[in-house]
């Protein structure tokens, strides 16, 4: 039987195989070139994520198409594919079929002879998250193994071995320890880190929307302060978003923050050599600075630029910049003025305390912004006390 043969571009970085055509690689951000790197792959087969734009289909770990830049949406058990008839279960077989590397469930194992694999906590493309138990310690980490496709690519080795040298650097309460490094079967490496008991600040607006004022200034004061720890030691996040704050659930507190994922983070002084290249957008669009945008210059003002996305989210219960494509987000960045907060709750007036913080984190030219995390921190208490002095009142 002959099978059709699908012509397939693929990224130099990270050795994924891209439909021809792409003019950037859905997974890492880097920029193809059209005239190399191209293949034939048997079959074409269907994978469970597809483009709403081109109806092209994608691995699970793909975010955005690699065509158009449209974030890409998955499909559930009983959808099909826009335009096709084929449905989940013919598209998940399919994938099994094709040459994707999938990292082995560790479930049920034990790794370096200490740490007991009790379940999956998640997986992404850059890795796989493991609630484990140290068997001598008798305590609750979690492992994190990077996806054994990543192996040949250098720069995600980088990334990953940045993400647990600087993250062991950081000693704070509002930032994710790391306890141990290692390899398994002596080339994977894999990251043990503290367990959070809790969840996503990304899981919490989903459920419930705009937040309180008050957990909502509790949080991003916990933010600040982990913040102003890594710029304190010159570590630019890079990549601050609701997925990257976890809330810990803790009995003499509620909502601990803890910050997460240093992986792309960047050394704002004396950074021996650049993990990114120039044309390859490092940063999640609806989080990413104008700066990071035009490949300029970063400090701690990026970060506090995506600190602000997330307070507005935190109090409107969405983004301000959304759109159909990442790059009309990518646009938004750079051109347009972010909605008024009133639009979304009665009380916050553009000209109240946390409308002038949030419309001074956003502004486009970071000179415009505050210099450091523990400014944003100190109105943020001020205003919290203010808005609690005129309800009491």
């Amino acid at each position: 039987m002959v099978q059709d043969a699908t012509r397939m571009t693929i990224c130099t970085e990270c050795g994924r195989k891209l439909p021809a055509g792409a003019k950037f690689c859905g997974y890492d951000g880097t920029k193809l070139n059209p005239n190399i790197g191209t293949t034939d792959l048997p079959g074409g087969a269907q994978l469970p994520k597809y483009c709403p734009a081109c109806k092209k289909t994608y691995p699970l770990q793909a975010t955005f198409c690699p065509l158009d830049a449209a974030r890409l949406a998955t499909l559930t058990m009983t959808s099909t594919l826009p335009g096709e008839s084929r449905h989940w279960e013919e598209v998940a077989a399919a994938a099994s079929r094709s040459d994707l590397s999938l990292q082995t469930n560790l479930a049920g194992k034990t790794i370096d002879y200490k740490y007991q694999v009790e379940s999956v906590l998640g997986e992404g493309g850059m890795a796989i998250v493991y609630k484990c138990f140290h068997k001598q310690m008798e305590r609750t980490v979690v492992i994190k193994v990077m996806q054994g496709w990543l192996l040949s690519s250098k720069n995600s080795l980088e990334r990953f071995e940045r993400e647990y040298k600087i993250t062991a650097k950081l000693n704070h309460p509002n930032i994710v320890s790391v306890y141990d490094v290692g390899f398994l079967n002596g080339n994977e490496p894999y990251i043990v880190m503290e367990y959070i008991k809790g969840e996503a600040l990304a899981d919490r607006i989903a459920r419930s929307g705009d937040l309180p004022l008050q957990t909502v200034a509790n949080i991003a004061i916990q933010i600040c302060r982990g913040l102003q720890e890594a710029h304190s030691m010159n570590i630019i996040h890079r990549d601050l978003k609701p997925d990257n704050i976890l809330l810990q659930e803790k009995s003499d507190r509620p909502d601990w923050v803890k910050i997460v994922d240093f992986g792309i983070s960047h050394l704002a002084a004396g950074e021996s050599k650049r993990l990114t290249k120039t044309g390859r957008m490092v940063g999640t669009p609806e989080y990413i600075s104008p700066e990071q945008l035009r490949d300029q210059p970063i400090d701690a003002r990026t970060d506090l630029y995506s600190f602000g996305i997330i307070l507005y989210e935190m109090l409107a219960g969405e983004v301000p910049f959304t759109a159909e494509t990442a790059e009309a987000v990518l646009m938004k960045h750079l051109l347009s003025d972010v909605p008024s907060l009133s639009n979304y709750r009665d009380d916050i007036a553009d000209d109240s305390p946390f409308g002038l913080i949030v419309h001074k984190l956003l502004q486009k030219n970071p000179d415009d912004r505050y210099d450091t995390a523990t400014e944003v921190r100190l109105d943020i208490e001020q205003a919290l006390n203010q808005v609690m002095l005129k309800r009491d009142a």
